[in-house]
């Protein structure tokens, strides 16, 4: 009896399997679009891309819903206190002291995307509205702030490069351009494990003397960008009965 249920349930997993490889498609394509900052240094907004970034992305769709997505991404982060737009360091921080920095970076991501709905489901080309998340990595700039007693402009200085854990995520709509090309626009912030994305923290204790005052918790950085990806594999069709 055992033997028998072993048997059918190895069947029904076997041709599970093969039905999800039989609708597996795959995305490949461009990742672009405009980055920020959000820690200590300069401007305290969430959303206000100042950089561009540019990346390549893939995709592998298990089906209409379910995908997992893997991205690399060159960008930089930068900010200014003489852009922020707070009464304390718009002011000089009371000592009209301006800290700025300028970091570039790689960054790698993985993760799962979920679709929980669509537009025009029924038409040829439905608007998927799409949300993920998952596990990076930032390799970037190590900084510090020299040492300053105040009227005067500080701007970062790089001593090294350091890899940091993030935790990435997203949500955003896409929706085929043509029969097998798919454009998506998505904004997706980063958590980043490290404190000192802008200099202003840093981990070694030869300039530990130099980290400032910390108002903020962990450094955050959000894109605001499109993706341009080709669709090829079984089921690549856009003018299928499906909503990949």
């Amino acid at each position: 009896m055992k033997l028998k249920s072993f048997i059918v349930t190895s069947l029904l997993l076997s041709f599970y399997f093969n039905q999800l490889h039989a609708q597996t498609t795959y995305d490949l394509g461009l990742y672009l679009g405009g980055v920020n900052y959000y820690g200590e240094i300069g401007k305290k907004a969430f959303v206000a891309p100042n950089r561009a970034f540019f990346g390549v992305i893939g995709k592998m769709n298990f089906t209409e819903k379910l995908s997992a997505r893997a991205s690399i991404t060159y960008l930089t982060l930068a900010d200014n206190d003489r852009d922020a737009n707070d009464g304390f360091r718009g002011n000089g921080r009371g000592r009209d002291l301006y800290y700025s920095f300028e970091h570039t970076n790689i960054e790698g991501v993985v993760a799962l995307e979920f679709v929980p709905f669509s537009f025009f489901k029924n038409k040829p080309n439905p608007i998927d509205f799409y949300i993920y998340g998952g596990l990076g990595a930032i390799y970037g700039d190590e900084a510090y702030y020299p040492l300053s007693t105040g009227f005067e402009d500080v701007e970062s200085v790089v001593y090294g490069t350091r890899t940091r854990l993030t935790v990435p995520m997203g949500a955003g709509f896409k929706t085929f351009v043509g029969r097998n090309f798919m454009l998506g626009i998505e904004l997706a912030p980063r958590y980043s494990f490290s404190d000192n994305l802008d200099g202003s923290y840093p981990d070694d204790e030869r300039v530990e003397p130099n980290r400032l005052v910390n108002f903020e918790n962990n450094d955050w950085y959000t894109y605001l960008g499109l993706t341009l990806t080709y669709r090829f594999g079984k089921g690549s069709n856009a003018y299928c009965d499906c909503t990949l």
